[in-house]
């Protein structure tokens, strides 16, 4: 699959079966985070982890679900991709990184078959967690800005139209 083909492809998937997906293609998508363009090429600010701990990923969901009662914010995926940084040397780029490193991700694992979905609730159930923090293994000094599930999807999804444009675009000449 092309880059072009891969990014019409993905999605955003709310809701997985509990298939595990391989070690190999686990490998290949943490090999695409580390290929993200990074501020600075400041790598060492940051740590990939792949949780597949059931129980861990339960305390996850439950933490994370404290800002929305009742809710499940990793939709049963049976792995969460877990990237951590420490501040960086352009303040504030953590983010910014994240969001690199992270699409980076969900396009190798579209190109792979792997549906995924970037989770924003799940940082603040980690960083508001210190076991959880404990158990994952951060570094001091570090915190989550980023998350991602990975997983085969539960059910199908919509496509959307992935060649129509779906941002504005504005030309300034």
């Amino acid at each position: 699959m092309n880059t072009l083909d891969a990014i019409k492809a993905r999605r955003s998937v709310r809701g997985f079966t509990d298939r595990q997906i391989s070690d190999a293609d686990l490998e290949t998508i943490l090999f695409a985070g580390g290929q993200a363009a990074v501020g600075g090429a400041d790598f060492k600010s940051m740590k990939l982890y792949a949780v597949q701990d059931p129980e861990l990923l339960k305390s996850i969901d439950e933490a994370s679900a404290k800002r929305r009662p009742g809710s499940h914010p990793l939709y049963g995926a049976p792995t969460l991709v877990v990237l951590a940084s420490k501040e960086s040397i352009l303040p504030g780029i953590e983010l910014t990184n994240a969001g690199c490193v992270i699409e980076n991700m969900m396009l190798a694992a579209t190109d792979l078959g792997i549906d995924s979905i970037y989770l924003w609730m799940s940082m603040y159930g980690i960083n508001g967690d210190p076991d959880i923090i404990e158990k994952i293994g951060f570094p001091e000094g570090f915190t989550c800005v980023g998350t991602m599930a990975l997983g085969y999807a539960a059910k199908e999804f919509p496509k959307h139209r992935a060649d129509e444009q779906r941002i504005e675009v504005a030309y300034v000449r």
